[in-house]
């Protein structure tokens, strides 16, 4: 995305509907949905998985914020 484009994504609030999209898209290539639903249900019974789990979330999270909001086309 180009600097210009980010500005008029970010004046619109397409830029927030794009990182979450990207973040999930990211997520799902790991985890699908009923896996991460098992993740967070099961938190307290098994916390390394939910560890690594938020790892990985806050991953993708990152790297959206980087695609949508610092990097150049």
């Amino acid at each position: 995305m180009t600097k210009t484009q980010r500005l008029l994504a970010n004046a619109n609030g397409v830029a927030k509907k794009e990182y979450g999209a990207l973040v999930n898209r990211l997520l799902r290539s790991r985890y699908s949905l009923s896996e991460e639903l098992a993740i967070l249900r099961q938190r307290d019974e098994d916390p390394e998985a939910f560890a690594e789990y938020h790892r990985y979330a806050e991953e993708c999270k990152r790297t959206a914020r980087g695609e949508i909001w610092e990097g150049e086309a």
